[in-house]
C-alpha cells in the first residue's frame, strides 16, 4: 500500500507527549472519547457518523478538530510517515501499526513528564494529575524514528517550511512527499540548501542558451559584460582585421585591471561540440609576441584563456594550451563564473 505523508503538531499536553514521543508513542488528546469500543467504531463502515454522533453527545457540537481525530484514528496507517514538528526543526517518524490505541492501554513504557516523574493513573489505568483530574490525552500511535531534529533552515525547500507552519494538530501533506524525500535525502548526505549551490543547477540552461541563442559577436560581449561586471579596469574588443597582427596570432576580448598590474587576453570560442586545438594555438601565438614585446617591461601579469561555449576541449587543445601555460574555460564553467558576477557579493545561505 502507497505510504501516506502527515505533519502531526504537538502542542497539547507537551509535558508529557514529548516524553511519549521520545519511548515512540505518537499522542493525541480527545480523552472524553477514551473509551472501549470506540477505536474500533471508529474504523468501521460507519466510522465518521459514529465520530459525529460521539462529538454531539459528549460535546454538542461538531468542532472542525473532529477532522483532525478522523485522520489520527482512521486515515493514519501503518508505513505512513509523521512529521513532527519543533521549534526550528521538525522530525520524522513511521506509524508501525495500522489501529492506533488508547494511551490508558500503554503498558510496555513508564510514562513520564519532562521532569522524569511518573504519571499516576486511576483504577481504570487512565492518567491523572495530582488533583485526581484524568489527563487529556486519549490516543497514540507506535511509530519510530527515521530521523530526529532535522533543520528547518537547512534541509526545508519553501513548500515544505510553509506546511510546516499549519496550525491544524495534524493535516495529511502527500501533495509534498518529493519535498520530504528530498529534505531527508540532502540531511542523510549532509548536503544542506544553499542558495549558490542551488543556482548550479542553471549552469547547463545557461550554456545551452550561449550555445543556441547567441552569435560569435554576441559572445564576445557578453565575456566583455563579465569582466565589466567584475570590476575590470578597461574591456575592449580588439577589430578582427586588425594593421597590428603580425601573423594568426588572435585574441578578441582583452581586460585589464589596474589595482591588481593583471592583463587578460580571451580568445571566446562559440562552439557546439568539442573545441579543437586551433583556438589554443592562437593565443599561444600572441602569447609568444608578447611575451617577446617592450610591453613587458610595464609591470603587469598577463593571462591567457581560450573561453569557449563548448563543454569539451581535444586533447591535442588541452596538451597546447598545458604547454603554453593557456587556461581553458569551458561552457559549464563560464556560467558558473556569470552567475557568481551576477550574484556578486551574496553570502552563501
Amino acid at each position: 500500500m502507497e505510504r501516506s505523508y502527515w505533519i502531526h503538531r504537538i502542542s497539547h499536553i507537551a509535558e508529557i507527549s514529548y516524553p511519549l514521543l521520545d519511548n515512540n508513542y505518537l499522542s493525541y488528546g480527545f480523552s472524553d472519547f477514551e473509551h472501549e469500543g470506540y477505536i474500533e467504531a471508529v474504523r468501521s463502515e460507519d466510522g465518521w457518523s459514529y465520530l459525529e454522533q460521539q462529538f454531539m453527545e459528549y460535546w454538542g457540537e461538531l468542532p472542525r478538530s473532529r477532522y483532525q481525530l478522523w485522520h489520527f484514528i482512521a486515515e493514519m496507517k501503518a508505513g505512513d510517515w509523521v512529521l513532527v514538528p519543533t521549534y526550528g526543526e521538525f522530525s520524522i517518524y513511521e506509524i508501525l501499526e495500522d489501529q492506533p490505541l488508547m494511551v490508558k492501554d500503554i503498558s510496555d513504557v513508564e510514562i513520564k513528564n519532562w521532569n522524569g516523574e511518573n504519571i499516576q493513573r486511576n483504577k481504570e489505568g487512565y492518567l491523572i494529575n495530582e488533583d485526581g483530574e484524568q489527563i487529556d490525552l486519549g490516543f497514540a500511535r507506535r511509530v519510530k524514528p527515521i530521523f530526529k531534529g532535522i533543520s528547518r533552515y537547512d534541509y526545508a525547500d519553501s513548500d515544505l517550511t510553509s506546511r510546516l507552519k499549519v496550525r491544524q494538530t495534524n493535516v495529511n501533506i502527500n501533495d509534498l512527499a518529493d519535498n520530504v524525500l528530498a529534505a531527508l535525502d540532502k540531511v542523510r548526505s549532509n548536503n544542506p540548501i544553499r542558495f549558490r549551490k542551488e543556482l548550479e543547477l542553471l549552469e547547463p540552461k545557461i550554456c545551452e542558451i550561449i550555445q543556441t541563442k547567441l552569435n560569435p559577436d554576441k559572445f564576445e560581449y557578453l565575456v566583455k559584460w563579465y569582466f565589466d561586471r567584475i570590476g575590470a579596469s578597461s574591456v575592449v574588443i580588439p577589430p578582427k582585421n586588425s594593421s597590428e597582427k603580425v601573423d594568426y596570432e588572435d585574441v578578441d576580448v582583452v581586460a585589464t585591471f589596474d589595482l591588481l598590474k593583471t592583463i587578460y587576453y580571451v580568445q571566446v570560442k562559440q562552439y557546439r561540440g568539442e573545441t579543437n586545438i586551433w583556438a589554443a594555438e592562437q593565443i599561444s601565438h600572441l602569447k609568444e609576441l608578447t611575451d617577446g614585446s617592450d610591453r613587458q617591461d610595464d609591470g603587469y601579469t598577463r593571462v591567457y584563456w581560450v573561453l569557449s561555449s563548448s563543454e569539451t576541449f581535444s586533447q591535442d587543445c588541452i596538451n597546447k594550451a598545458r604547454e603554453s601555460n593557456v587556461q581553458l574555460i569551458d561552457g559549464n564553467s563560464f556560467a558558473s563564473m556569470l552567475i557568481d558576477a551576477g550574484f556578486l557579493g551574496i553570502s552563501d545561505f
